[in-house]
């Protein structure tokens, strides 16, 4: 049996990662904290479906995923659990930075911790984590958020270049603002500012020229110069 986990998968990407993989066949392993939206998707996919509610941002939540998945043979892991935080760093609550950091950091590689040496001992799998384009450059006023996608892109690249001729597969997906419900959890109105004045539909996923010039200008430019045109496009109202 053919397994895809998903995180985050009670609405947004998650929701569309569920569809399409369900589409190609595989049992899934939905996680997320949201119990009745999981229980939502899942009555949509005509599939072998299992539940993991808890939330990981907690050893506890992380804990109980990776148990799930210990007798099972995963062929894809899907990292797309994570939110953002926003405003001025000495001005955000810093256990919810915490909890950030635990979330889209910490669960990320233990979970890719628990499945990538199996997968490479068959010789076969994939690990799909959800990056984002403010991994390109600094991004003042989401600075915690910003670092935290810099390291999920920093660490996919760097397992593609450890896994490559393995059959296993390691991609980093960096898609713009979307709707997905990530601004509305961030608790502040965005709307003012140049990044998120404007929401791509989630379903194409890496949508447009706006994306591809944002990655490009982060990989060309002094990293000072970036992150101050970033904190002029994030700056709050």
């Amino acid at each position: 049996m053919s397994w895809a986990v998903i995180t985050g998968a009670s609405s947004g990407l998650g929701a569309i990662f569920a569809d399409q993989f369900a589409k190609r066949g595989h049992s899934l392993v939905l996680a997320g904290r949201d119990e009745a939206r999981l229980k939502a998707v899942a009555q949509r996919i005509d599939q072998n479906v299992e539940l993991v509610v808890g939330d990981l941002g907690t050893t506890k939540g992380v804990e109980d995923l990776i148990t799930q998945l210990a007798n099972r043979e995963i062929d894809v892991l899907v990292n797309n659990a994570g939110f953002g935080t926003y405003g001025p760093f000495a001005e955000i609550d810093a256990e919810r930075e915490h909890e950030l950091v635990a979330v889209n950091v910490d669960a990320l590689v233990r979970l890719t911790h628990a499945v990538l040496p199996k997968m490479l001992a068959r010789g076969r799998g994939g690990i799909l984590n959800v990056a984002s384009t403010i991994a390109f450059q600094p991004g003042p006023y989401q600075a915690t958020y910003g670092a935290s996608k810099a390291f999920v892109l920093s660490l996919s690249q760097a397992l593609w270049a450890e896994t490559r001729g393995t059959g296993v597969t390691v991609t980093a997906l960096c898609p713009g603002p979307t709707r997905t419900g990530f601004v509305d959890a961030l608790g502040s109105d965005v709307s003012h500012t140049a990044v998120y004045r404007h929401l791509a539909a989630p379903e194409p996923v890496v949508p447009g020229w706006r994306n591809q010039m944002t990655s490009a200008f982060g990989h060309l430019t002094p990293g000072s110069l970036s992150a101050r045109v970033a904190g002029r496009m994030l700056r709050p109202a």
